[in-house]
């Protein structure tokens, strides 16, 4: 049987249209999207650029993403199918690239088999965070990079791989610490060359340096929150690290074959790949050990997915044959032993009872959670779809009738419970903003379920976010744990200040007990109020 172009072809769609399905089957919504939905919600309804209507503070740590989802909501009102659509959209335009780069079908065979079978890749092709524009932003960029075509005369790579770079930057600050490597490869490469180095850099910095100085103008700072509320803590380096090898080791029981890809990814990519693929995987594998340093995240596998991704298009790029001749390549023995490592990675899932997204789609949480028991970090998607906060969810409720408010106070208690469905509803019922609002409605305190219980109390409410990823003057105070190892990743609560509510719900920061505080948070309030 020959291994035709056509065939790899429609094998290639057909990957594409696989990983959609599966997609679509098992999309989600995380609280913390929630929290970026809100801000969205608040800016397009005239309560301002924040979270809480009264503040103008960056509480959301992806930028692009966050303008999309502005813009969708926005354009069709339809805020939660509006951010799957973006996200397929965006997962199937980076699984397209992957799969072009595969050059036969026993490659393409064995890319896809660990795509589908990584829990951390399809939990995050959903979910309302970023990792969908960052797979497509990646994805493009690597194909820029490593494409062989001479483009010395002309301007169009130089600036495609510049506005790519700030697309992937935006996306997320952090993962310039995946992309530099690449970079500077990239950059020795046509080190003589200055115009092309001055055209991708002039296309890099435009988009960053504006958006830099929209926030500056808008929120008085140029990085989210969130990098405050999670760098100001009086931590030892050495209980990150920890931290951060835990969160591997959560990965690795409960979703082995993405570190297994993003193992062989590396791997392949140091030993025989050409140097920009080399480049590619050690920037994957850089970025793990950034992941490791700043102690991983609460959600099991959300930042693995991205550098797992990168590992998979640095394989299906890789010069390695799967056949040792010729004729063996047009013949079924290639084909035959991709099935045969396929064969393997799904009878050991099998013997390690994982529960894959793909195929099992769990409507259950996969593993249980504390602080020294799979070290605080969760099976984020099992949660949220426990509570009916899926399309599964949605679609299913399409019949019954809305019996809840849209929006109710802090101290109703339903909130919590609320499926997609009834939070889809509020979102297309958000009120605009009449201009005379000046105090919040209610003043609570919260940190987890903030995204959630920001949504249902709706832009008047202002919530108090005792982990400061949403309050700035307390992002502004270090955290200190009460001893080694009394934290959880992402979530470090800080002590709320004698008076500090009392001043939220006058708007009077003489209503704080300490002076000093005081005067801090008044010079504050001038600058984000």
């Amino acid at each position: 049987m020959l291994e035709g172009e056509k065939s790899l072809r429609l094998f290639r769609v057909l990957a594409i249209a696989l990983v959609a399905i599966v997609v679509i089957r098992t999309a989600w919504l995380s609280d913390d999207a929630l929290i970026t939905l809100r801000s969205a919600l608040n800016i397009t309804h005239g309560w301002g650029p924040g979270y809480n209507a009264t503040e103008s503070v960056q509480a959301y740590t992806h930028p692009l993403w966050f303008l999309l989802w502005l813009w969708i909501g926005s354009w069709t009102n339809q805020w939660v199918l509006g951010v799957f659509a973006l996200s397929v959209g965006f997962v199937c335009l980076a699984v397209g690239v992957l799969v072009w780069r595969a050059q036969s079908i026993a490659r393409l065979i064995v890319v896809i088999a660990f795509l589908l079978l990584s829990n951390s890749f399809i939990d995050f092709t959903t979910s309302g965070l970023e990792n969908p524009l960052a797979f497509a932003s990646l994805a493009l960029l690597f194909a820029l990079l490593v494409s062989r075509a001479d483009y010395s005369s002309g301007w169009h790579r130089p600036v495609l791989i510049g506005l790519t770079s700030a697309a992937v930057v935006l996306t997320r600050f952090d993962l310039v610490v995946l992309i530099a490597v690449p970079i500077l490869v990239w950059l020795w490469t046509v080190r003589r060359d200055p115009r092309q180095v001055g055209l991708a850099a002039g296309a890099f910095l435009a988009p960053v340096v504006a958006w830099l100085g929209w926030t500056w103008f808008t929120y008085a700072t140029l990085l989210p929150n969130t990098f405050a509320a999670k760098t100001n803590a009086e931590i030892p380096r050495s209980e990150f690290v920890v931290q951060g090898v835990r969160y591997l080791w959560v990965s690795f029981e409960n979703d082995p074959i993405t570190l297994i890809g993003l193992a062989v990814g590396i791997g392949v990519g140091l030993v025989v790949g050409p140097r920009m693929l080399r480049g590619w995987a050690l920037g994957a594998l850089v970025y793990v050990g950034y992941v490791v340093w700043v102690g991983g995240d609460f959600m099991g596998g959300r930042f693995l997915a991205v550098p797992f991704f990168v590992g998979l298009l640095v394989l299906a790029a890789s010069p390695v044959k799967l056949a040792s001749s010729p004729t063996e390549e047009k013949s079924l023995a290639p084909i035959a032993g991709a099935v045969a490592v396929v064969a393997v990675l799904l009878v050991g899932v099998s013997f390690a009872g994982i529960r894959t997204t793909a195929f099992q789609n769990p409507q259950e949480q996969r593993w249980e959670v504390d602080q020294n028991f799979n070290a605080g970090i969760v099976d984020a998607r099992g949660s949220s779809v426990a509570n009916e906060r899926d399309l599964k969810s949605l679609v299913d409720n399409l019949s019954l009738a809305f019996l809840a408010p849209d929006f109710v106070p802090i101290g109703d208690g339903t909130g919590l419970n609320r499926p997609l469905r009834d939070l889809d509803k509020t979102t297309k019922n958000w009120p605009v903003s009449d201009g005379e609002f000046t105090l919040p409605s209610e003043v609570g305190v919260f940190c987890g379920f903030l995204g959630t219980i920001g949504i249902v109390t709706g832009p008047t409410t202002h919530l108090i976010d005792d982990c400061a990823l949403t309050d700035r003057f307390l992002a502004s105070r270090p955290f200190t744990p009460a001893e080694p190892f009394a934290w959880k990743p992402g979530h470090f609560h800080r002590g709320i200040p004698e008076g500090y509510v009392e001043a939220v719900a006058t708007g009077d920061p003489s209503r704080l007990r300490d002076t000093a505080d005081s005067f801090r948070l008044r010079e504050l309030w001038e600058q984000i109020r």
